[in-house]
């Protein structure tokens, strides 16, 4: 093989794809290109004629020697095009070879004793820019409602268009006869032309500001979003837009009903953690226990816990449970982590089928984005000029814009199918450090409360209003300013125990009293059908903080457009 480069001398470098022959005496009085080249340079010319344009040289590196490759040409896109689909026939003794992703070709060719290559590509040259992504949108637009017998039905596209003919003329009518056929469409078709669309609340409350719609075209049928072939392997959107699709997916999963057996989940956790709470309190004081006291026949030896034993029988240290139990409550600020985890865990729906399907519908269709207007698309399709082929990915059941409505439209099987290869990650954290405070200031702010209390709330106003509380008089004015929910809980079980009253009886009867009122609460929340997991969240004090997603490249594009 011979190599072009080689033969190049620096004086004569040139970096742009604008040498256009339009004769083979140009090209022999060229002086960038070396003699015996001429004949190879010669018959590519004769091949494409004018429609192909040279670049003679590559880039000099920090040595002053050329890198890359020195010697590339372009292929006017029609050219492209019919080499692509076969109606263009490469010349004889002509070798073609095109790269995997069909963007390059290489041409080789032998003269005597070497052979000769060159790399071309679809384009115009320097200078000369092809049509941008709008611009295809209006090609594609034209040229369909030429098949339809209505060539001026949307005026723009079809101005637009007109620049670009007659170079992209043929790739247009083949991109725009795949979409007939495809989509088997027989209506005329509108380019959408809006640069923004209309935000929703839920979208601007939680941080979303792309307002660039979904759909680009449109027939009476089908909201298109377009995009042209190629892309890169993952990309991820913005951290606001992929925080409002987050709370969007979140709403569709309480508006089917299949969800509902997370609240029954959160229940049990909540409950769970109370039972823990109790035995921690039947076991004694952890105070008197963690200072060496001697409570209901256990002591503290070290680090561990030890049941005192029968007659000559041995100390009898806790099982590695009930000590874990014994360190885990032994901070109030315990019971809010631990249940806080148990309820992320709980909440954690990342990686389940319901909530990846309804997440990659909204990024995709931008349905509650944009309130189901016509900037939501049902249908995305992916075109590549080079070929004139379309493929398409049903949002909607069959891609019809019919099926952008009610709470939980219908979604294809092709979406629900790719919703297993998008990768989500989300965080949570408590929303304030004293939640019944931030409910009644938000409250406050906006009046968007869903629940009226919290569960720190319901536990402070359930010892508020306890009867035992109150018959005995007890001074909680200071705690209840200093102590959070469950420190003000222990400080009454120890007040209970310093006056005689049976603690163990009161603490069982009070958070039998307390699962009543979480229950009943909860039960509402179920019942609030889109918006159940945002009264969820303010229930139990805690909000998504941050929230990531990862798509393939075939999705990508129309995720975060």
């Amino acid at each position: 093989m011979k190599s072009f480069k080689s033969l190049m001398s620096e004086e004569k470098l040139t970096e742009a794809f604008n040498f256009r022959p339009k004769d083979d005496k140009e090209i022999k009085a060229n002086p960038a290109i070396p003699k015996d080249w001429q004949p190879f340079l010669i018959d590519i010319f004769k091949m494409f004629g004018e429609t192909v344009v040279f670049q003679t040289t590559g880039k000099l590196n920090k040595k002053g020697e050329i890198s890359g490759s020195a010697l590339a040409g372009k292929v006017r896109p029609d050219e492209w095009f019919k080499i692509k689909t076969g109606k263009r026939k490469i010349g004889s003794g002509f070798k073609m070879e095109f790269n995997p992703k069909g963007t390059s070709m290489t041409l080789t060719k032998q003269y005597g004793e070497w052979d000769y290559s060159i790399n071309l590509v679809a384009g115009l040259g320097s200078g000369v820019k092809g049509p941008s992504g709008a611009q295809w949108e209006s090609l594609i637009t034209h040229q369909y409602n030429i098949l339809n017998n209505e060539p001026d039905i949307d005026k723009n596209a079809a101005k637009i268009a007109n620049e670009f003919y007659p170079v992209y003329h043929e790739p247009a009518l083949a991109l725009a006869k795949a979409f007939k056929k495809e989509l088997s469409m027989t209506t005329t078709m509108t380019q959408f032309g809006a640069s923004t669309g209309k935000l929703s609340a839920l979208w601007k409350k939680h941080g979303g500001t792309n307002a660039t719609p979904k759909t680009d075209m449109y027939t009476s049928n089908y909201n298109i979003s377009l995009k042209k072939a190629g892309g890169s392997q993952y990309a991820s959107g913005t951290a606001g837009e992929t925080l409002s699709t987050f709370h969007a997916a979140l709403e569709y999963m309480g508006a089917d009903g299949k969800s509902k057996a997370k609240i029954k989940s959160i229940m049990k956790s909540i409950k769970d953690n109370f039972e823990k709470i109790q035995l921690d309190m039947a076991k004694g004081e952890l105070a008197d226990l963690d200072a060496g006291k001697a409570v209901g026949g256990n002591i503290k030896k070290g680090s561990k816990i030890y049941r005192k034993g029968k007659g000559n029988k041995p100390d009898q240290a806790w099982s590695t449970k009930d000590q874990d139990e014994f360190k885990k409550f032994k901070d109030t600020e315990q019971f809010h982590k631990t249940l806080n985890d148990r309820i992320k865990k709980d909440l954690s729906v990342e990686k389940e089928p319901e909530f990846r399907k309804w997440f990659l519908f909204e990024a995709m269709s931008g349905f509650k984005k944009f309130g189901g207007s016509r900037s939501t698309s049902s249908i995305c399709v992916t075109f590549n000029p080079d070929d004139g082929t379309v493929s398409k990915i049903n949002v909607t059941g069959n891609g019809g814009s019919k099926g952008l409505s009610g709470d939980t439209p219908t979604l294809s099987k092709e979406l629900i199918k790719k919703s297993g290869e998008i990768k989500l990650y989300s965080a949570f954290k408590s929303s304030g450090t004293r939640p019944y405070s931030v409910l009644r200031a938000h409250k406050e702010q906006t009046g968007d409360m869903l629940v009226d209390c919290t569960l720190d709330s319901l536990i402070r106003d359930q010892i508020m209003l306890d009867e035992d509380v109150k018959s005995l008089g007890l001074n909680l004015t200071e705690e209840v300013i200093e102590l959070d929910e469950i420190a003000l809980l222990k400080s009454v079980y120890s007040k209970m125990k310093n006056i005689g009253k049976d603690a163990k009886k009161w603490v069982s009867g009070f958070f039998k009293k307390l699962m009543a009122q979480v229950n009943k609460v909860l039960s509402s929340i179920e019942k609030l059908g889109k918006r159940m997991f945002e009264g969820l969240f303010q229930f139990l004090g805690i909000e998504i903080t941050d929230a990531s997603a990862n798509v393939p490249s075939e999705l990508a594009d129309f995720v975060n457009k």
